[in-house]
């Protein structure tokens, strides 16, 4: 069950393109969406009539994707966006919502007339891919998660949701430091380089405190009504997670009707595709061609 509409589809345009390609270069563009009020920068790569769509997480950018985006253009369209408020795409609004950003991944789909779109969502783009699967676009065809959905139906303790509720305030009032001492305190294993680590809290050091803050909000409000949003979910859920943080599979159980899969990564913290990319493209590999 979790293979059928992926692999059918993709197996389909497999036999069709048979992975010819001739234009493999890297492009940065620009596109307007939503009556010109949203701009979108984007890389596009590769062709193929299936696209996988990558969509990066929190107050980082596109740029993160860039290994996957040189190794999957052998084979399909890929394109990887800056979400608005983030990297170089803006939007005139002051919602910063999930709602919001899954209209702008709609709008953005069928604005290039993408077919057979694979969404690729890492962090809280897993809950921007799920916002964006529900509106029903056909053009979508499959779901992979990075690192996200781990914790669903879990039960937080007084201390935990006290230490949550608390972060909010701290953000607001002081975002920098504190997404920095989010980031060593939650998002690196061990292992993760060093080099990584400081670009990512460079990136959160840098993004605009206004929507960092408003995003990582409305994150967590979507979040009280995840489990029933998943349930309305019409696709498999893929999803590639890495072992720093555990992973809740009742909830998967009890709330994925229409099946899951989990691929792990060991050894990793939050940025698999940056940490050990080889790794996480063989995973992602597997799950869009199964063997």
């Amino acid at each position: 069950m979790i293979k059928t509409i992926l692999l059918t589809a993709i197996a389909a345009t497999t036999i069709n393109c048979g992975f010819a390609q001739t234009n493999l270069k890297m492009t940065e563009k620009i596109i307007k969406i939503r009556n010109n009020q949203v701009e979108i920068n984007y890389f596009q790569q590769g062709k193929g009539d299936t696209t996988l769509l990558f969509l990066h997480g929190w107050c980082i950018d596109k740029t993160y994707w860039n290994n996957q985006l040189n190794y999957f253009s052998q084979k399909y369209n890929t394109i990887a966006i800056d979400l608005p408020g983030f990297g170089k795409s803006v939007a005139n609004r002051n919602n910063w919502t999930i709602e919001e950003y899954a209209v702008d991944v709609n709008s953005f789909i069928d604005s290039l007339h993408l077919k057979n779109v694979v969404l690729i969502g890492h962090s809280m783009s897993g809950e921007i891919m799920l916002q964006t699967a529900i509106l029903n676009n056909p053009s979508i065809i499959g779901l992979v998660g990075v690192d996200n959905f781990k914790a669903l139906d879990v039960k937080f303790t007084a201390e935990q949701l006290k230490q949550m509720t608390d972060f909010l305030p701290m953000l607001q009032n002081d975002f920098k430091n504190t997404a920095l001492v989010y980031a060593d305190m939650m998002l690196f294993h061990p292992l993760t380089p060093k080099e990584i680590k400081d670009r990512v809290k460079t990136d959160f050091a840098n993004s605009n405190a206004q929507i960092g803050y408003s995003t990582l909000m409305n994150l967590m409000q979507y979040s009280m009504t995840e489990s029933q949003t998943l349930e309305k979910l019409n696709l498999p859920l893929n999803l590639i997670h890495c072992n720093y943080f555990p992973t809740n599979e009742i909830g998967l159980k009890n709330h994925c009707k229409n099946g899951y899969k989990i691929e792990i990564i060991k050894d990793s913290g939050h940025y698999p595709m940056l940490e050990k990319p080889e790794e996480f493209n063989k995973l992602l590999e597997n799950i869009l061609m199964p063997k």
